[in-house]
């Protein structure tokens, strides 16, 4: 005797449901094109504690926070590492200043998420604290392997500790506050049936009441989205230079002629230094580089007199600024092309000074 099942009523189930998968992508392309502004908030604080590195993993929970999310709403494993590898591709195809690295990071940091949820076998603040803290350090840990800084333990350490810190307030309790407020507006419901009784039970249990009027944490995350949402608008809209175009560089400010120009407009004064990267955290021992003079460069675009400053700027917003009359007698100051982008090399300055992907002078 044989049975033969009937095709039409044969269900298939998929792992994700379709919603799943929309939260997924929807979480992922925000985040990813929001690390871009991140990755401008870490330039910024580095500059103000004056290390070319670290102190910007003070904003590096907010890379994971979206993950969070996704794990915390899809409730389901694999949800975070496949948030983070899209998460990483939006950030490659939107000018990650790190390239493809970026999607190497972001997939790991995924993947620490789906392993700690999976290790404590719940969804909770606990949970997402520990996981978002890890994450963040996570990144701290691939980008050291990946590039070799060779920066000291003790401040490999302490850039870890900074990124645990960010990891567990920024992605882990922020997120879980986030997560909090979408549960009691009654959207947590991404399931049907009794998948979604069971999974808004569990939800209830694991995260009781808090206390405090739903109000009060509408507010408060209002505000800090609003905050967050007006940064980067401006950021995006008047600073954030994409660097697929090409590696094109200006001159501009106080000079006689405002200059746009390639590398090739000025190869017959091409040279060659030797420069050593000197940095509080990083040494690059003396070798070879062939570019183009900035001196040169400057001296064609003729700063106007009452000029004094220099500053050069990246295409993630990263500045650095030079007194305009040690930039003119410089002989260790040059501009050359290395990974698709424009490099200064500034062999009289400290490592923070050899700014990466520069797309602008500006003489003030």
């Amino acid at each position: 005797m044989s049975t033969k099942a009937n095709p039409g009523k044969v269900r298939q189930r998929t792992y994700f449901a379709n919603r799943d998968l929309l939260v997924m992508a929807v979480l992922s392309g925000i985040g990813g094109v929001l690390s871009t502004y991140v990755g401008y908030l870490g330039n910024l604080l580095n500059r103000i504690f004056g290390v070319p590195f670290g102190a910007g993993q003070f904003v590096s929970g907010l890379h994971v926070f979206w993950i969070i999310l996704a794990a915390g709403l899809v409730r389901r494993p694999g949800a975070a590492a496949i948030a983070g590898l899209l998460k990483g591709v939006v950030e490659l195809l939107t000018g990650s200043t790190h390239g493809i690295a970026i999607v190497l990071v972001s997939l790991v940091q995924g993947i620490v998420v789906d392993l700690v949820i999976l290790l404590m076998r719940r969804h909770g603040p606990l949970v997402y604290a520990v996981a978002g803290g890890l994450a963040a350090v996570s990144n701290v840990v691939v980008f050291q392997l990946l590039y070799f800084s060779g920066a000291p333990l003790g401040y490999i350490l302490f850039v870890c500790g900074l990124a645990l810190v960010s990891g567990c307030l920024l992605a882990g309790l922020f997120g879980s506050g986030v997560l909090d407020l979408i549960a009691e507006a009654g959207l947590l419901r991404l399931k049907s049936g009794r998948e979604a009784a069971e999974a808004e039970a569990g939800w209830v249990a694991e995260r009781g009441r808090s206390g405090k009027p739903a109000w009060v944490k509408i507010i408060v995350v209002f505000v800090l989205i609003v905050a967050f949402s007006a940064g980067a608008i401006y950021y995006f809209a008047v600073i954030f230079e994409p660097p697929w175009g090409g590696p094109q560089c200006r001159v501009e400010g106080e000079v006689e002629r405002e200059l746009s120009f390639s590398l090739a407009r000025f190869a017959d004064l091409e040279t060659t230094i030797t420069a050593e990267l000197k940095g509080e955290v990083t040494h690059v021992p003396p070798q070879e580089y062939t570019g183009i003079p900035v001196k040169e460069i400057l001296r064609e675009a003729a700063p106007l007199p009452g000029a004094s400053v220099v500053k050069v700027i990246a295409t993630d917003g990263y500045e650095v600024e030079f007194a305009l009359d040690e930039v003119m007698a410089d002989t260790l100051m040059v501009l050359l092309e290395e990974d698709g982008g424009l490099r200064l090399i500034a062999g009289n300055y400290a490592g923070g000074y050899w700014v990466k992907l520069v797309s602008r002078f500006r003489v003030e």
